[in-house]
């Protein structure tokens, strides 16, 4: 391209004009076809009718667990207050030693100490051997 001048390149520039696009090929026009219409419905029916046979058979046997159960209620211990640095290095000052306190920690034996006449399940589990 010869070096022209900046009214002559605008004059060059405005020569160009876009093409048009060609048409898009169009197949068949027609809405979803009545067979499709209604085999979407029949799967939405099918969903719906599993979820409500899920939700049903979940509250038969949730009702059958609570009725049959002859447990007492398990009441929940009051929160403790949560464990501070404050409270864990007092912990660690009294304790005899360090896996004793993280034994206490993880296992609160003293705290729920088990009647007479029922057994420990980690009392029973230790006592166990297991072969490999």
């Amino acid at each position: 391209m010869p070096d022209l001048d900046d009214q002559e390149f605008e004059t060059y520039l405005k020569q160009f004009r876009p093409l048009l696009p060609d048409a898009l090929p169009v197949s068949e026009v027609g809405g979803a076809s009545r067979r499709h219409f209604g085999f979407t419905i029949w799967v939405a029916g099918a969903v719906v009718a599993m979820m409500i046979v899920g939700v049903v058979g979940y509250q038969i046997i949730n009702h059958r667990s609570t009725r049959d159960s002859n447990q007492s209620v398990i009441k929940l211990q009051p929160q403790t207050a949560p464990l501070t640095v404050q409270g864990a290095n007092a912990l660690l000052a009294t304790a005899p030693s360090y896996k004793a306190l993280m034994d206490e920690l993880a296992f609160p034996s003293k705290r729920f100490p088990v009647p007479k006449d029922k057994q420990s399940a980690l009392a029973v589990l230790g006592k166990e051997k297991i072969k490999l």
